[in-house]
């Protein structure tokens, strides 16, 4: 299944802005990102996910040590998730802190699929990546390892020696790396990625439990995941209409069912999760349309059918039609109209 559009899912850019005060070499960690490094530091507008994974491979070179990571994600483990930091601190007890984690960091880490599951008398916390993300991929598995394993030494007020940490790559660093950070046995090649406590742990009564802040937390977070999730559909919905674009074909252009189709999800209901964004299927076909036959407008190589074919209508009226609809102008005196920087 391809699942590249996960790289255009904005998300919150705090990770990012936490690499620039742990670095401050902001040209190293923004470039190839198209972030400004002087703008990085009070940077306010979220990220997609390729930045976001491209300032951490930034960053590799200015590491003092292979284990900065591991160093780091200690350091954020009861902060810096927003309203999930708040949820899980104040759970009832350590399994509903850990199962708030898995259920709402998705929506802060997309490229990771989360999931919580009895395995005999273990609670398995596992993590899996959903995209390649290549050098920098046994680091972000191990970090929300970490950050998990931090937390049920809080709530449990010691050490965690009775778990255990399974890893399914080849072990990348001195094993006597990953003993200094964990207290727990550590074992790599195997059939995943998990932290795996004992069962009995999840029942474990959490001191600082606040009825009115977990709840409050819980509402937080249900907000913020819906945003996320309708991120996510935008974003996939976009990805597939320019996929079928490419393939430059008198059929390019799909119809709704067939995108619902791809998304395994009915046409009414895709109707439905778009009405609810305030917004429509024909309405976001129209938007890439309108936005590629600029951008194709602007060479003056293009013929008219020639772009007309590129965004798949059947002939060049049926374009001119939909193009004097959107702009109110015809392409060609658009075209006019934008060598002489009038264009609308």
């Amino acid at each position: 299944m391809d699942l590249s559009w996960i790289n255009r899912i904005l998300i919150p850019n705090t990770y990012v802005r936490l690499l620039a005060q742990e670095f401050g070499d902001l040209a190293q960690i923004t470039s190839g990102t198209g972030i400004a490094p002087d703008a990085l530091a009070g940077y306010a507008q979220p990220v997609t996910v390729e930045q976001h994974l491209r300032c951490i491979r930034n960053v590799l070179p200015l590491r003092e040590s292979p284990d900065w990571h591991l160093q780091w994600g200690r350091r954020m483990a009861e902060n810096f998730h927003g309203a999930v930091s708040l949820a899980w601190l104040t759970a009832p007890t350590l399994g509903e802190g850990l199962d708030t984690f898995i259920h709402y960091m998705p929506s802060r880490i997309p490229y990771l699929e989360w999931s919580g599951r009895v395995q005999g008398d273990f609670f398995r916390c596992e993590v899996k990546p959903l995209i390649d993300l290549g050098p920098v991929s046994h680091m972000l598995i191990e970090v929300p390892l970490i950050v998990m394993h931090e937390y049920v030494r809080v709530m449990r007020h010691g050490p965690a020696t009775a778990a255990r940490l399974e890893l399914a790559y080849p072990c990348p660093l001195e094993p006597a790396v990953y003993a200094r950070w964990f207290d727990c046995p550590v074992s790599f090649d195997r059939a995943g990625n998990a932290l795996l406590i004992p069962l009995a742990w999840r029942s474990i009564a959490n001191v600082d439990f606040d009825p009115g802040a977990w709840k409050g937390a819980l509402a937080r977070c249900e907000t913020q995941c819906q945003r996320g999730d309708d991120q996510h559909l935008l974003t996939r919905i976009r990805r597939l209409l320019i996929d079928a674009l490419e393939l430059q074909t008198p059929d390019a252009q799909p119809t709704l069912a067939q995108v619902a189709a791809q998304m395994h999800v009915s046409p009414r209901t895709l109707i439905r999760r778009l009405r609810a964004l305030d917004t429509n299927f024909q309405q976001l076909c129209d938007n890439l349309l309108k936005t590629r036959a600029r951008e194709l407008l602007d060479n003056p190589v293009q013929r008219v059918q020639d772009i007309a074919t590129r965004l798949g209508y059947t002939d060049a009226a049926s374009f001119r039609k939909a193009f004097r609809r959107w702009f109110g102008t015809t392409p060609a005196e658009f075209r006019d109209s934008r060598h002489a920087g009038n264009a609308p």
